[in-house]
């Protein structure tokens, strides 16, 4: 039982989770300085109903990708590639089928409570979300396009201005804008995230962007996100008005897309490429903690 419950945690990919934390915080840090009485219990809920959701598709992911036999092939990395838990231990395979029921459970047990004691447009944003939830790894990894934007949808659009608007009960033009900057971020995490993955995605049927368009393009792609990031925290910090000190927040965006850009001019990047996902990844995770930290003390 014990390395079941190992492989369970493994398979939830914890340090994963930060990225929502992140996104989550910039969401309640929006509200309260915009003004908005924040309701604490509220404010957990959020964070908990995120964080079930993103676990639940972690090891839906895991169980789907083991019993397709994508796992055995796929070569692991920090950041990709699967936890391999189910490999070293199939018979948890049970145990983890049936946390990813509970944990989608909750997160839509929150969405109906939300729905109810907020509004309906809760509803619709759930709806959207569980549907990415259980088609991520089946269908929507065979549309390049969808495949491409569908985290960054989730957790820009979906998980900000689902957040805010339970928060502060509306949508404003301040929000939008916010919930691009995860978007970007995001698209760009799990596009580079991608790239060791190619052949063996390919060998089980999926048809995502590098693999439809190639690396060339997708690094091109990689670097326009980048731009549309860097222009949108700009555009976040003259909308807010906020202190000259908030575009740090440009700097973990700023290193990523440079780092990219030498390992194309040098052509080594997937000689490099976990360095290219470390950036990507400090860059989706610090960058709205900094912009969080700059909207709640200005």
């Amino acid at each position: 039982m014990k390395k079941h419950l190992i492989a369970l945690l493994l398979a939830m990919r914890l340090p994963f989770l930060l990225l929502t934390c992140s996104v989550v915080l910039l969401a309640i840090a929006s509200a309260i300085a915009t003004g908005h009485d924040i309701n604490a219990s509220h404010a957990v809920l959020l964070i908990t109903g995120a964080l079930t959701a993103h676990i639940s598709v972690n090891l839906l992911n895991e169980y789907q990708d083991f019993h397709s036999g994508l796992d055995a092939v796929t070569t692991k990395t920090p950041f990709s590639g699967g936890s391999g838990a189910l490999i070293t231990t199939p018979l948890a395979t049970k145990l983890i089928a049936k946390m990813t029921i509970l944990f989608l459970i909750i997160t839509i047990a929150i969405g109906l409570y939300f729905t109810l004691t907020v509004g309906l447009p809760i509803l619709a944003i759930g709806l959207v979300g569980v549907s990415i939830i259980t088609l991520y790894t089946q269908w929507i990894n065979k549309k390049a396009i969808l495949c491409l934007t569908a985290c960054g949808f989730s957790f820009g659009p979906l998980i900000v201005l689902g957040s805010y608007f339970v928060l502060a009960g509306e949508i404003n033009w301040g929000i939008f804008l916010i919930s691009l900057l995860p978007f970007f971020l995001t698209n760009n995490l799990l596009l580079i995230n991608q790239f060791p993955d190619i052949e063996p995605d390919k060998s089980v049927g999926r048809n995502n962007f590098p693999i439809k368009y190639g690396i060339k393009l997708s690094l091109y792609v990689y670097l326009i996100f980048s731009l549309f990031a860097l222009i949108n925290t700009m555009a976040i910090v003259h909308y807010y008005h906020l202190s000259v000190l908030s575009y740090i927040a440009l700097a973990p965006i700023f290193l990523s897309l440079i780092k990219v850009a030498v390992l194309m001019k040098q052509k080594k990047v997937m000689a490099n490429i976990v360095t290219a996902m470390l950036f990507s990844v400090i860059s989706a995770i610090i960058t709205p903690l900094i912009l969080a930290l700059a909207i709640v003390v200005n």
